[in-house]
Parts: C-alpha cells; sequence; structure tokens
C-alpha cells in the first residue's frame, strides 16, 4: 500500500517537474526573442501592476544579500 502510494507521488512529482521544464523553456524562448526595451517595459508594467509583491521581493533580496554579506 505504502508503496503504491510513493509510486504515485514520485510520478506526480515527476510529471509537475517535466510541466515546469517545458514552461521554463517556452519562456526563456519568448525571452530570448524580445529585446532589451521591451523587457524592461513589461518588468516596469509588472512593476506598477504589482507593488506589493514588488516590494515583498526587494525587501527579501535585500534581507539576503545582507545575511550573506553579514556571514562573512
Amino acid at each position: 500500500m505504502a508503496q503504491q502510494v510513493f509510486s504515485s507521488l514520485g510520478e506526480t512529482a515527476d510529471r509537475k517537474l517535466n510541466e515546469l521544464a517545458d514552461t521554463s523553456r517556452q519562456k526563456l524562448e519568448e525571452i530570448k526573442k524580445k529585446n532589451l526595451e521591451d523587457l524592461y517595459g513589461d518588468t516596469k508594467g509588472w512593476m506598477v501592476s504589482n507593488p506589493g509583491k514588488t516590494l515583498l521581493g526587494a525587501a527579501a533580496t535585500g534581507f539576503l544579500v545582507g545575511w550573506l554579506l553579514r556571514r562573512k
């Protein structure tokens, strides 16, 4: 019974990982096709549309960099 559950979980994880890899490849190809100005505009638009996520990401990045620098 437990072996079947773990096998099913492994298959599900493998399928999700493959889906994530395919999606990542597609996004990378889209990014390669765009020029730098388009990427800047897309990023700026996303940041304006999602100020909370932007602020949270910036704070998390600052915390991580500070923690890494303090460790040394």
